[in-house]
């Protein structure tokens, strides 16, 4: 029944990257090229503007509860948005110097949006175990902009607008109905945990530029099947992501340290996605060694992710940061070179590296502290 329970919160937490997924395969499909853009245009502003204006409310809150209030906690978000909402304003004038006009019908509302979810933190849900619920009216924002893109082959700034601050209402209902928010704020003790938030959103902010930053650079630079199953094999491999931060939210409600469900989890939608790369690869024509090659890249993927989490978990963002730029730096050289010498599996091999470096670090990490607890006072 738990299993089962899972799968039906996985399912419903998956269904808006899902439906835009499958938005852009039909627009492809049906030679709707200037629309498919236009929607991964849109979904990645909107995409990149949430992820970075919400700072993961439902699972960094879970992370910092035993060092911090409740109230420090809320408090510091309360903080942490005003910056990110400055941020955003000093960006304004970039914006509007390249799309003047986008930028004026799409501000207002976004404001809107923005002061909707300014208080809302989705921990507030999953104390209640709906984490499911909680994703899905995090990014519900994406399916009317896929219903606009579709049906009318383009998509304006009005519609998008209307999207973002539809989404927006939606969530604020779903708190309104369904959370218990506690409501009690805190000066004195929100710094501690206001730079905790900030140097966990900031690993995670590289992250997202880093990953989308890759697919831009290898859709736009090379052609042919291999590139075209590395870039299947990364959408598929995140998958995992996706089921492991919904995994470790309810770990974590449950105020839980042990990872157990999240990496079975992980494991599961691993596996799967093993072989649906492995059945894709001879249709591409490509050759066994290369289709391992790609599986073991994409696995030691996940596992460094998960190393890097275990250090955010157990307060080491600095060794977190470490590990993650890390792998910046070695895929960047690595998508450099491939571009330079047109070989995409060079990129895949300094990513493996960098994955690799990270899981080592993990490694001697947990090793010098399993010698000390061996060693006594």
């Amino acid at each position: 029944m738990t299993a089962a329970r899972h799968l039906v919160g996985l399912a419903l937490a998956a269904l808006p990257p899902g439906i835009l997924f499958l938005a852009q395969t039909w627009l492809v499909a049906t030679e709707q090229t200037e629309a498919m853009l236009s929607l991964a245009k849109y979904a990645g502003l909107l995409g990149l503007v949430f992820f970075a204006f919400d700072g993961n409310s439902g699972l960094i809150p879970a992370m910092l509860r035993p060092r911090h209030s409740d109230a420090a906690i809320r408090s510091a978000y309360l903080v942490y948005r005003a910056g990110i909402a400055a941020v955003l304003v000093v960006m304004l004038a970039l914006f509007w110097h390249f799309a003047p006009v986008e930028t004026t019908t799409l501000l207002p509302f976004l404001i809107m949006a923005l002061l909707l979810r300014f208080s809302l933190l989705d921990a507030d849900l999953d104390k209640r175990g709906f984490q499911h619920w909680a994703m899905l009216a995090q990014n519900c924002w994406m399916l009317p902009l896929c219903l606009f893109a579709v049906l009318d082959g383009s998509l304006s700034a009005k519609a998008v607008g209307h999207a973002a601050l539809g989404g927006a209402s939606v969530l604020a209902i779903t708190h309104a109905l369904f959370s218990r928010a506690g409501r009690s704020l805190t000066r004195t003790q929100l710094v501690p945990a206001l730079v905790e938030i900030t140097k966990i959103m900031g690993a995670q902010g590289i992250g997202q530029l880093y990953g989308r930053t890759v697919f831009f650079v290898l859709g736009a630079s090379f052609t042919g099947p291999l590139p075209a199953l590395i870039i299947y094999a990364k959408q598929a491999f995140n998958a995992a992501g996706l089921l492991a931060t919904y995994l470790r939210r309810v770990e974590l409600a449950r105020n839980r340290a042990s990872m157990g469900l999240s990496l079975t989890g992980q494991a599961v939608i691993a596996l799967i996605a093993g072989i649906l790369v492995a059945v894709a690869a001879p249709r591409l024509g490509l050759p066994h060694g290369v289709t391992l090659a790609i599986i073991v890249w994409q696995s030691l993927e996940k596992l460094s992710a998960t190393a890097i989490y275990a250090f955010q978990l157990d307060s080491r963002h600095r060794l977190a940061l470490t590990g993650l730029v890390n792998i910046c730096i070695l895929g960047l050289t690595g998508l450099a070179l491939a571009r330079v010498q047109s070989s995409p599996l060079l990129f895949v091999a300094f990513e493996t590296l960098g994955y690799s470096a990270v899981l080592f670090l993990w490694y001697q990490i947990n090793r010098s502290r399993a010698s000390r607890i061996g060693a006594g006072p």
